[in-house]
């Protein structure tokens, strides 16, 4: 699945919001969400993945969330529309994976959709939802193909959640996947461990129903996690040359692979790649090996056949993609993902300037408050002065952040004006100026006097008086030093 638009209304600050994720009339594949924090970038996220999970279940994935989704300001219903449509693959197998559509639907040139509608009346606890195909028959009035389709775990129906928690998964534990097309989306609204590398157990069942040979589906996950290394390279895992999942055990253990030497890395150039446990990895390593091992995994579980990472398809929301990656890694992170899953819809958010980078103009969305309003709104740039201003959802003349310097796209897209992000920075770089001057005129000593009051004034209010001072005492002495 690929979402094509959303719609929601009174969702939290969102009051009617319209977001369009496709681009040349073909689905996006990357969306970038930035904002302050306080712009609902992740209640987007949870909008699609509630609209994604049918009535069946759109309930218990919102949980205790949904007391606090409906905009207080208001005594108004809430509701979400979403429109998907499906990948090659899916509308491909026609009747096999859409069985209450009608057969003329996998004739359709524009693929099939779908429109899901998820509605919390105002004052109520319990979600209401529906979907239904965008203008082909179906076979049944009553029955509902999106609950349809969790219900089975169908095939390319995929839709994944990844919120900030995600690391590997503990050992010991064995995740009971009872309803894994929406156990991928709770994430997003609690903290929940991954299945990642603890898919064996599972994968071990998946060959018994389907009669294949033990361990047929995990030497696939093994293969399909080398694939994404390879393609990926040092911009997917700096460093990480291959994974090692054969001999005594292979991947029928998560244990095995956690806490054994199976992780190779290069530790120095022209030297031999290292072997280590997965636990050994630094956090950064760790969590993203984690989700992108989770998200194959989950492919692979509901796969009736042998695919490679680049025949992947559907939709993958993830909170803050830039989590625990450094500066250099972050920019080079994005382009490895649209390599090793060049089929996959991505719905992100960041607050890292660096992830932009790599981004094309159209991609990037950025969310402000609407000061008249309050409400959270799209911005953008308009056409006749280019001034940024909220309201304008021209995504065609944005400036483009692949060209940009990193102060460029710091104050381009993240409103940091001054020439350092430190609100006292360009005070204190005046104050080095002037206190490095070897014969100051009278003008640059009052100046200099009236800054160092300033700046006195400014580190107590902050930082309170003790350590105001205390800090306002350490930049004299510098003061004193550059002198």
């Amino acid at each position: 699945m690929y979402i094509r638009h959303l719609a929601v209304d009174n969702l939290k600050r969102l009051g009617r919001f319209e977001l369009d994720f496709t681009h040349r009339s073909e689905p996006r594949m990357w969306t970038v969400l930035i904002g302050e924090n306080g712009t609902a970038k992740t209640s987007l996220l949870q909008a699609i993945a509630l609209a994604a999970a049918g009535y069946k279940e759109v309930s218990g994935l919102a949980g205790s969330a949904v007391k606090h989704l409906c905009d207080r300001r208001k005594e108004e219903s809430m509701s979400i529309e979403v429109e998907f449509m499906f990948g090659p693959g899916s509308v491909a197998g026609g009747s096999k994976i859409h069985p209450l559509a009608s057969p003329k639907a996998r004739h359709r040139p524009a693929g099939l959709e779908l429109r899901s509608r998820v509605l919390l009346p105002f004052g109520t606890t319990s979600l209401d939802a529906d979907a239904h195909y965008l203008g082909v028959p179906s076979k049944s009035d009553t029955r509902d193909p999106l609950a349809e389709a969790r219900a089975t775990n169908a095939p390319l129906w995929f839709v994944a959640g990844y919120g900030i928690s995600r690391a590997l998964p503990d050992a010991n534990e064995t995740p009971t996947l009872t309803r894994p097309s929406i156990e991928r989306l709770e994430p997003l609204f609690r903290q929940k461990q991954l299945a990642s590398i603890g898919f064996a157990n599972h994968f071990l069942e998946k060959d018994q129903r389907e009669n294949r040979k033990l361990g047929e589906t995990s030497r696939r996950f093994s293969r399909m996690l080398n694939q994404a290394v390879k393609l990926g390279g040092a911009d997917l895992f700096p460093g990480l040359a291959r994974l090692e999942l054969r001999g005594q055990g292979g991947t029928r253990s998560s244990m095995s692979l956690i806490e054994s030497d199976r992780f190779y890395q290069v530790m120095a150039r022209n030297q031999d790649p290292v072997a280590i446990a997965g636990v050994a990895l630094s956090h950064g390593y760790q969590s993203t090996f984690a989700w992108i091992a989770d998200l194959i995994g989950h492919v692979l579980l509901e796969s009736k056949t042998e695919l490679d990472t680049t025949d992947m398809e559907g939709l993958v929301l993830i909170d803050e993609i830039d989590l625990y990656l450094h500066p250099t890694w972050q920019a080079r992170f994005i382009p490895a993902l649209r390599r090793v899953f060049p089929r996959m819809q991505f719905v992100a958010t960041t607050h890292s300037p660096v992830v932009l980078s790599s981004l094309a103009p159209h991609e990037v969305v950025r969310l402000v408050v609407d000061e008249e309003t309050g409400d959270i709104v799209q911005g953008g740039w308009d056409r006749q002065g280019g001034q940024f201003r909220p309201g304008v959802q021209d995504a065609e003349h944005q400036p483009d952040p692949r060209l940009m310097t990193g102060g460029e796209l710091y104050r381009t897209w993240f409103g940091l004006e001054g020439m350092t992000p430190n609100p006292l920075g360009e005070k204190l770089r005046r104050l080095q100026v002037l206190a490095a001057h070897p014969k100051p005129t009278g003008a640059q000593s009052r100046e200099l006097k009236e800054l160092l009051g300033q700046m006195r004034r400014e580190l107590i209010q902050r930082l309170g008086r003790a350590e105001g001072t205390k800090a306002f005492e350490d930049l004299s002495a510098n003061r004193g030093s550059a002198q």
